[in-house]
C-alpha cells in the first residue's frame, strides 16, 4: 500500500445480554479491578490498569499475551461518561513491534432489562483488516465477563 492509499475503515457492532442488573454491568466496565478480571480474556494476563472515568480522563491497560509473552498497551481518552447508560472513548494500542495507525472509537450503551442488561457495542474507525481480530477479542472478553457475572465473582 502506498503512502497516499488509506486502508478501508470498518465498524464492528455487537449486542450482548448479561445476567446482572445494569448497575453491576456498568461497574464491570468502569472499575479497574473488575476490568482486570475480564478485560484480558483467557489469552492475556493483566499487568496494570488505570481508569480515570470522566470526560477527558485517560484509560491505560497493559497486558501480556500468555502464549507469546508479547506485551500490549491499550490506552484512550473518555469522551462521554453517563453512569449506567453510555461510555464513549477513543481506543489505541501498541506493542514493542507495532502500533495502531490511529485511534479507534468505542461506544457502549447499557440498557436495563430488570435483572438482565443489554449492552450495545459499536467499535468504529477500525482499519478493515482489524475487524475480524477485534470481533474475536471482544467476544472472548465479553464471554469471560458473563461467566464472572453469572458466578457473582465480581461484586
Amino acid at each position: 500500500m502506498s503512502a497516499t492509499t488509506q486502508a478501508p475503515i470498518a465498524v464492528l457492532e455487537m449486542t450482548r445480554s448479561f445476567s446482572a442488573p445494569v448497575e453491576k454491568v456498568y461497574r464491570a466496565f468502569t472499575e479497574g479491578p473488575a476490568v482486570a478480571r475480564w478485560g484480558c480474556g483467557r489469552s492475556y494476563e493483566n499487568l496494570a490498569i488505570d481508569l480515570d472515568l470522566r470526560p477527558g480522563g485517560v484509560l491505560h491497560h497493559r497486558a501480556r499475551h500468555i502464549a507469546t509473552g508479547v506485551e500490549w498497551t491499550f490506552f484512550g481518552v473518555y469522551e462521554q461518561v453517563i453512569p449506567n447508560e453510555r461510555l464513549l472513548y477513543s481506543f489505541d494500542w501498541k506493542t514493542d513491534w507495532r502500533q495502531a495507525a490511529k485511534p479507534s472509537l468505542v461506544e457502549l450503551r447499557f440498557h436495563s432489562m430488570g435483572k438482565r442488561t443489554e449492552v450495545e457495542l459499536v467499535h468504529s474507525r477500525l482499519p478493515d483488516p482489524a475487524i475480524a481480530t477485534s470481533e474475536q477479542h471482544w467476544n472472548e472478553f465479553l464471554q469471560v465477563l458473563e461467566e464472572l457475572l453469572v458466578r457473582q465473582e465480581l461484586f
